[in-house]
């Protein structure tokens, strides 16, 4: 298992720079979804982490939740639902991921779920990481969100979300054999369905 977790945290780091290189070693990878599974839940650990950090310096919520939880106390439940969160977010926008890519096509049959869940895991993990598990890991437990509401809107609107397109589009032209123009509108979509499920569960 321990060797199984250091190749995704490989997986992941690299991705970061070297993501067309990642997609190829991953493609072969026979222990893929393993690994995806990894990046997924160490990634919605350590932002389960985040959230006990949130809750002990008493940082606001973001925007009201609807859960019927105190407002003060959501960070706490937060932490517990976090990993479930990430799962179902990686395996929905998989299984989307998969379905349109295959779409259309005569030899469907030839293209593996498997590599939709190993391109969606560095998809979502790798931009999310950088722009919003950092920031809010580092920065916004001390010293709450201090930076102006342009950079917040870039950060978390703008930058990820086309870093996560591109990422997407990238793996499933190289495992899918799909075309640009498709991949990207594929892409968009797994980002909506992140939004959704982030708007609903995450503060």
């Amino acid at each position: 298992m321990a060797a199984t977790m250091a190749r995704a945290i490989k997986y992941w780091l690299k991705a970061i720079i070297k993501s067309r290189e990642v997609f190829e070693e991953f493609k072969d990878d026979p222990h893929k979804v393993l690994i995806s599974f990894w990046i997924t839940f160490l990634f919605a650990f350590l932002y389960s982490l985040t959230a006990i950090l949130l809750y002990v310096f008493q940082q606001p919520v973001k925007f009201p939740p609807w859960v019927p939880v105190a407002p003060e106390n959501y960070y706490l439940y937060q932490t517990f639902w976090t990993i479930p969160w990430g799962l179902a977010t990686w395996i929905m926008i998989s299984g989307i991921s998969h379905l349109l890519a295959i779409a259309g096509k005569k030899d469907f049959y030839n293209y593996k779920f498997e590599n939709a869940l190993a391109v969606c895991a560095i998809g979502f993990v790798v931009p999310w990481t950088i722009f919003t598990w950092l920031p809010e890991t580092f920065l916004a437990p001390f010293f709450g969100v201090f930076w102006p509401f342009w950079l917040d809107m870039l950060r978390v609107s703008v930058l990820p979300v086309i870093w996560q397109v591109f990422l997407i589009a990238l793996g499933l032209r190289k495992t899918h054999n799909v075309f640009w123009f498709k991949g990207i509108a594929i892409g968009l979509l797994t980002v909506v369905v992140f939004f959704f499920m982030f708007l609903a569960f995450m503060r």
